[in-house]
């Protein structure tokens, strides 16, 4: 750690990309066996065995067998391609895969050859998904404890797990979107909010564990799938809204499904003093927007019946909204 610092592992050179460009299969493998023959000599002689053609590339083989699990399993975690996938791979195995890349690493620099920069790269996302998730309580599947980790996320992290350009990122920094320091980076908290509303950030889920993180449509959408107090109706494809209604009662609502910026619900025929207290924000009446009329339509709605507009800013206010959605209540009317 030169300085104090550690090990730069995410790559500025591969940002601007979504993280599933940037680590193909192919690409990776690549680099695995590039490297593996680099380090294949130097091992060979360290170990006091002569490092003539056939040795090398007999280790060069080994080393690549030993290095492709733990590297599909760390592509597959780190892209999220397979959530539901069995991870297998052993703290000894991790540790070996990391240190194979660190002399890599230190060989290309010392030779003045290319690094194994999505090797690296690759590495630095497990991290951060990593450190994300164990900040929200959640136990992450793969155990990074090993490499150092700093108390906020950094530009170059943000970038790369929202597949987003770095100028973009300091960017919105500047206009102060979110608190930055120097030498702490973005406070976690205040990065998830941020990112979550992001449609490159490959994470998603670790805003849907709490109560309390900013959610979008998107989350609140798969949210509304699995929950009891609901039922879907039908998808308006036109306008990408969810229909759902109250499991008990006639009340309705529909969602931005497709939504990365915010939540939007739209509830028709609403009395907006039901729910003013709940967080809710941007609580507006669309019932004379000549915008909405495609809305009115889509919901069937009659010209009496009112039609609300809100912001859901996280899980927490969606669970009260339901609550009170479900609860017969004499301030419901048609006109709102």
């Amino acid at each position: 750690m030169p300085n104090g610092r550690p090990l730069a592992l995410l790559q500025e050179s591969l940002l601007g990309k979504s993280a599933a460009e940037v680590l193909t299969t192919q690409a990776l493998i690549a680099e695995l066996d590039a490297a593996s023959r680099t380090l294949a000599a130097p091992l060979l002689r360290l170990n006091g065995a002569p490092d003539e053609p056939e040795r090398i590339d007999s280790s060069a083989a080994s080393l690549v067998q030993r290095m492709r699990e733990p590297l599909m399993t760390l592509r597959a975690w780190a892209l999220m391609s397979e959530p539901d996938i069995a991870l297998n791979i052993s703290a000894t195995a991790l540790e070996d895969f990391i240190h194979f890349i660190a002399m890599a690493r230190s060989l290309a620099e010392f030779h003045a050859t290319p690094a194994p920069e999505r090797l690296m790269h690759l590495i630095g996302l497990v991290r951060v998904r990593a450190r994300l998730e164990a900040h929200v309580g959640l136990t992450p599947a793969i155990d990074v404890s090993l490499l150092p980790t700093a108390s906020g996320v950094s530009v170059v992290e943000i970038a790369a797990v929202c597949g987003l350009k770095l100028t973009t990122v300091r960017n919105a920094v500047s206009r102060r979107e979110m608190p930055y320091s120097k030498n702490e980076g973005v406070p976690l908290d205040d990065v998830l909010d941020w990112m979550v509303q992001r449609s490159g950030f490959i994470y998603p889920h670790i805003n849907a564990t709490t109560l309390d993180r900013r959610i979008n449509g998107r989350l609140a959408n798969e949210k509304l799938k699995h929950h009891e107090a609901v039922v879907f109706e039908r998808c308006i494809s036109r306008l990408r809204l969810s229909l759902w209604h109250l499991r008990d009662g006639e009340r309705r609502l529909a969602l931005n499904a497709e939504g990365v910026r915010s939540c939007v619900l739209l509830l028709p025929a609403i009395s907006p003093q039901l729910i003013d207290d709940l967080g809710l924000e941007q609580l507006e009446d669309r019932s004379d927007d000549p915008a909405a009329s495609m809305h009115r339509e889509a919901l069937g709605l009659t010209p009496e019946e009112s039609l609300w507009q809100c912001h859901v800013p996280t899980l927490g206010v969606l669970e009260a909204l339901l609550e009170r959605l479900g609860q017969p209540d004499d301030l419901t009317t048609s006109t709102g």
